[in-house]
């Protein structure tokens, strides 16, 4: 796959989603752990291994300088509760690295990064044991797909306190098959619109029980790329959620259309009838209705969490509440969605 630098020209609208994504989530992740009496004095740390100069050609700021920003709007809290900071920014190119350099110095940003140029596999290993030692943010925002191994992501997956955000590109797999990530097979007859669902699925399978694994395709002229999430807390997917939802309010997952209104009219009676297919909220919320009703989940606790487990934020289940109470299924009043 031939690599391509994104930053001689202004940032598509795909790469701007996916910054406004990281930007969200550094921001929430900051105020989880500013207000989490448990992570007092404990260093922030911040991993971003595919950094670039800090910025488009027009300007935009790049990951690193939405790190910074976000840190910066925060000092105050950050002093308070004594915690120090430690950023590491990593690109293999040697131009882009001293050209963050020279922006950090221009910008004044309170804290001082560590500054790497190296490939992802020798700066990962010389680092892989400092993530988790304090609240971590891992970013990886690689060109591609082959990164993400097996072995690196059980690394993130099981170090301690750690988020992680990074990038693929999934149409790439899905075109070139077992030639890119041969350790991730696609199962036949994939929706080109949904390979990076998929991809994610693939994850998902690879992460242990106690990890929230969340996922946003993005759209890239014909091309279908994404981010893959995982955090250990609930409260971590809650926000990633909220986030993903905020942009894609029909399905939560993707910067296209992705349930095209030509499938409400499919012809889908096994005796030739017609039926409307619904749409992915109306399945879910129809197979968590039937999860209450056997009393698989019992409790909002439980239904808290089979939601953000499966990609949806809980106000989804207020309407499954209300059909339950109105078949005199549930004898709370409850009125709202569950709160855990």
């Amino acid at each position: 796959m031939p690599s391509r630098d994104l930053h001689l020209k202004p940032f598509d609208a795909g790469t701007k989603t996916k910054l406004s994504i990281y930007r969200g989530y550094v921001r929430a992740w900051l105020q989880v752990f500013l207000h989490a009496s448990a992570f007092s004095g404990k260093p922030l740390q911040f991993f971003d291994f595919f950094c670039g100069p800090g910025e488009d050609s027009a300007g935009e700021p790049g990951s690193p300088l939405i790190l910074l920003s976000e840190l910066t709007a925060v000092i105050a809290k950050i002093e308070q509760r004594k915690h120090a900071v430690r950023i590491l920014f990593n690109d293999k190119d040697t131009k882009k690295i001293e050209n963050l350099k020279t922006l950090c110095l221009k910008r004044k940003f309170p804290w001082t990064p560590r500054f790497e140029s190296s490939d992802f596999d020798d700066v990962f290993d010389n680092v892989q044991k400092e993530i988790g030692k304090g609240p971590s943010l891992v970013f990886i925002d690689q060109n591609g797909v082959k990164h993400l191994t097996r072995a690196v992501f059980d690394t993130l997956t099981n170090a301690a306190t750690t988020d992680f955000i990074f990038f693929t590109a999934s149409s790439f797999k899905f075109r070139f098959g077992d030639l890119v990530a041969p350790e991730i097979h696609f199962p036949e007859n994939v929706s080109h619109l949904e390979v990076h669902r998929v991809l994610a699925d693939k994850y998902r399978e690879w992460a242990p029980k106690s990890m929230f694994i969340g996922h946003f395709s993005i759209r890239k002229e014909r091309n279908i790329y994404g981010l893959v999430f995982g955090t250990h807390h609930w409260r971590g997917m809650q926000k990633f959620l909220e986030i993903a939802w905020s942009l894609d309010r029909e399905c939560g997952e993707a910067n296209y259309e992705m349930e095209g209104d030509t499938r409400q009219g499919m012809l889908l009676l096994p005796d030739g009838g017609t039926g409307f297919e619904k749409r992915k909220v109306e399945v879910f919320q129809d197979q968590l209705a039937g999860l209450i009703e056997r009393g698989e989940l019992t409790t909002d606790k439980a239904v808290f969490l089979h939601c953000l487990i499966n990609g949806f934020l809980p106000r989804v289940a207020k309407d499954v509440y209300t059909r339950l109470r109105n078949r005199g299924l549930l004898k709370k009043l409850r009125k709202t969605y569950p709160r855990y």
